[in-house]
């Protein structure tokens, strides 16, 4: 009972923390390459990130969101099997993935990815994002 209270304390100050922007920015990581997963969302949902920092700046990052199944969220994310188009559905899940390379764009500008602000139907994205960010930094430190 105390271990499963003291891992229920511990993921909701790690929750807690992760909303406060407490991480150290990327860019303070030496130069190098790295890459992090997110942990799967509850319908196993991953982000992946990759990013290079030289300088102290973020010269370089992708961002991509992966189905359970290994599916690509991309250009053709939101049509039906047979390629055809769910318009509202599909809008929705392109407006993220647009969502998702703003987040990239404003991680490279500031090197600091607690700076990176959420967009509005994007929120799973952005969290996916942070997560992926972070596992990235802590694999870093190991």
């Amino acid at each position: 009972m105390r271990k499963a209270t003291a891992g229920a304390l511990l993921a909701i100050g790690m929750v807690a923390l992760s909303g406060c922007g407490s991480y150290p920015a990327a860019s303070t990581l030496p130069d190098g390459q790295y890459a992090g997963s997110s942990l799967p969302d509850e319908d196993g949902t991953v982000g992946k990130v990759q990013f290079t920092i030289k300088n102290g700046q973020v010269v370089d990052a992708k961002f991509r969101l992966y189905d359970k199944d290994g599916t690509v969220h991309d250009q053709n994310y939101g049509k039906t099997a047979s390629g055809g188009i769910d318009t509202e559905f599909y809008q929705r899940a392109q407006a993220a993935i647009s969502a998702e390379q703003r987040y990239v764009q404003q991680f490279q500008k500031t090197g600091d990815q607690n700076k990176v602000d959420r967009v509005s139907g994007a929120s799973l994205s952005h969290r996916l994002f942070l997560d992926a960010v972070q596992t990235a930094m802590e694999a870093a430190q190991k």
